[in-house]
């Protein structure tokens, strides 16, 4: 059975969703379509890359994913095919793909030439990249959909920084805030891996606005009691904070830090 998901900035109110699947059920059999996220805040590349890299490596290899994210073609904007990990990925290259494949072998980039018609399709969605799957899962090869390209536009990934303060004998990391999810846990861009490369097993705190600090990871969230704060590696091994169980869109920990997107957090060691 093929896969192809679906990923996009349109919500769930329009039709836009629906009629992209009652495209691919009337021009294919048995193929499952499975829903990643249509919840993207609108034109928000970090945050779409952020929830694709962290899906995508547990589906099968030939899933398709169609990905509607600020899709208009452009001519700083180009509408691509991507293989990657033996999957493939058709959306628009504004600096996405760059997010979501780093340190990744990208096996083949494909610039898709249509007519005229389409390429000033307002639903490119719908009307390209919609009859692009289709015709990948007949049996069509990606070459024939366009030219060969060997690179991405590139969006550079925000990463921790370290100052010294060598009269303090103190280091600081500098961490940013890539992503706040629906129970307002506050992900940075620090991974499990870095953080062990730097601080290992030294004494730490982690610095957050109004004065809140936090000087131990938790291996779990329900090693502190409800309603406190901790620090935790997430399932995508980045450094996370969260108050146990609030989970709602007016007690998350962001709302209650004042901590938004792009802001930085401090780890002194």
């Amino acid at each position: 059975m093929s896969i192809i998901t679906l990923t996009s900035d349109y919500g769930n109110k329009d039709y836009f969703i629906s009629a992209v699947k009652g495209y691919l059920i009337s021009n294919l059999i048995s193929t499952k379509i499975i829903d990643i996220s249509h919840e993207i805040t609108p034109f928000h590349i970090g945050e779409c890359a952020y929830i694709l890299r962290n899906s995508y490596p547990f589906y099968p290899s030939k899933t398709i994913h169609i990905i509607g994210l600020d899709s208009e073609n452009e001519k700083s904007k180009k509408h691509i095919i991507a293989k990657v990990d033996k999957q493939y990925f058709i959306g628009t290259d504004g600096g996405l793909f760059s997010l979501v494949f780093q340190n990744r072998k990208i096996e083949k980039i494909i610039e898709i030439n249509f007519n005229e018609q389409i390429k000033e399709s307002t639903f490119p969605m719908l009307n390209v990249f919609a009859k692009i799957a289709c015709e990948i899962i007949n049996g069509k090869k990606i070459e024939e959909f366009g030219v060969l390209t060997h690179s991405f536009i590139y969006n550079k990934q925000s990463k921790p920084i370290i100052k010294i303060d060598n009269d303090k004998r103190r280091k600081t990391i500098v961490a940013e805030v890539i992503y706040i999810d629906r129970f307002g846990n506050i992900i940075t861009n620090v991974s499990k891996k870095f953080f062990e490369e730097n601080i290992d097993k030294q004494a730490f705190t982690i610095i957050l606005r109004r004065n809140q600090k936090i000087d131990v990871i938790s291996n779990k969230y329900s090693d502190v009691g409800e309603g406190n704060m901790l620090a935790i590696f997430n399932s995508a091994n980045l450094l996370e904070i969260s108050i146990m169980r609030r989970n709602t869109s007016e007690t998350g920990a962001n709302l209650l830090l004042g901590i938004e997107e792009k802001d930085n957090i401090l780890i002194d060691y």
